[in-house]
């Protein structure tokens, strides 16, 4: 029996009142802040001073500013692309266990190419590459973490897709991963390693602004506070804003505060992602973003966040561009809107435990009966894995 249900029915009842609670808290919080968000939107320039002001004096910031669209407005869809090209990647990992009888870390990537209006059957790809051994210790000899391992393959996923692209790949090109586009968000590397892999990302970047090819972050059901943080930033520069609620443990997602306010198929307006950190890196990627409701029914609104480099923000027909393609990608999935080229991706990706068992007989058979300088899998392991 995997769980004593009877256990878990002693506490369940107390639990709910308590997420009861939290969701009356929030509500009300989010409608205090729904007013806060009105009064901001009217002076947009205003607004935007006052997070500028905030960069120059606060050493650590994580917000969303205003860009040229007013914070208020949303988009329609745009016309869709007769000929384009979209290419995803996603990927999986494996991290290294002192459990197993050797240890090691690989990633797995999957890649889809599909060029719309060639007639041409999608390309798929799948790279797996072991980590390299020497790389998977950090300094002080113990095993890197899961986010580490995240680091490796969230940088090889963008190396990857930059490969796949080709001068034959229909114009204009469309890349996306899942997730964020910055590294930021990874704040357990800290240090000369993340500095490096940002300044690698911001160099890729680079290159793809160079020859024109547009590159966007996925975040499904993203739970970012980006507005709450600049909402924050507004009410203490204002004497006249409206009071909210002190309980900072609650902190009301930009999903929560917009998805009564974006119809169907819409985005939000354009905003920068402002996210500042000691020491500062002047070799840092520039993200902007939007929210797209790919629901296809006002009344069941699902708000993604789209991440975009500002060069790309720059450009309304870019952005349209972006918005089109990952809506109508969305729309294949219709049942549960997601990136359709993404989910091909993330499927060819995934690492079941079976293949993990089998690399790992794969490298203990070229050790040619010298395995015994490694220590054996561990014995909590060993009956983990009986069924």
């Amino acid at each position: 029996m995997p769980l004593n249900f009877a256990s878990v029915e002693k506490n369940a009842s107390q639990y709910i009142e308590q997420a009861k609670q939290w969701q009356l808290e929030s509500a009300e919080k989010t409608s205090q802040l729904n007013d806060l968000y009105q009064q901001a939107c009217q002076d947009p320039e205003r607004l935007k001073q006052i997070i500028e002001l905030a960069e120059e004096s606060l050493s650590s910031l994580y917000t969303a500013k205003p860009l040229l669209e007013s914070p208020d407005s949303t988009y329609p869809l745009p016309a869709m692309p007769a000929h384009f090209t979209l290419l995803a990647a996603d990927g999986s990992q494996i991290v290294p266990s002192r459990h197993r009888a050797l240890q090691f870390g690989l990633i797995n990537v999957g890649l889809f190419k599909a060029q719309f209006g060639s007639g041409k059957t999608p390309i798929i790809d799948l790279v797996s590459e072991l980590i390299d051994f020497t790389t998977i210790f950090t300094d002080d000899g113990a095993l890197i973490s899961e986010d580490d391992v995240g680091l490796i393959r969230d940088l090889r996923e963008r190396v990857l897709i930059r490969e796949m692209i080709t001068s034959e790949d229909i114009q204009p090109v469309l890349t996306v991963t899942d997730g964020p586009l910055d590294i930021f968000y990874r704040s357990d590397i800290q240090g000369g390693k993340g500095s490096q892999a940002q300044k690698m990302v911001f160099e890729l970047d680079q290159h793809m602004q160079r020859d024109q090819i547009i590159t966007a972050g996925f975040i499904d059901k993203p739970g970012s506070a980006m507005l709450h943080n600049m909402l924050d930033l507004f009410r203490k520069a204002q004497a006249t804003a409206p009071e909210v609620s002190n309980n900072n443990r609650i902190r009301i997602s930009d999903r929560l505060l917009l998805q009564n306010k974006i119809p169907a198929s819409h985005r939000s307006a354009l905003f920068e992602i402002v996210s500042k950190r000691k020491p500062a890196s002047a070799d840092r990627l520039r993200v902007a973003f939007f929210y797209l409701n790919v629901g296809a029914q006002t009344e069941q609104p699902w708000l993604a966040r789209v991440e975009i480099p500002y060069w790309v923000a720059q450009s309304p027909e870019l952005v349209n561009f972006v918005h089109a393609v990952l809506y109508n990608d969305a729309q294949v999935l219709d049942s549960h809107p997601y990136p359709y080229a993404l989910h091909r991706a993330h499927e060819l990706a995934v690492v079941r435990q079976a293949e993990y068992e089998e690399v790992e007989n794969l490298l203990l058979s070229k050790f040619e009966g010298q395995i015994q300088s490694f220590s054996p899998r561990s014995n909590k392991d060993y009956w983990k894995g009986q069924k």
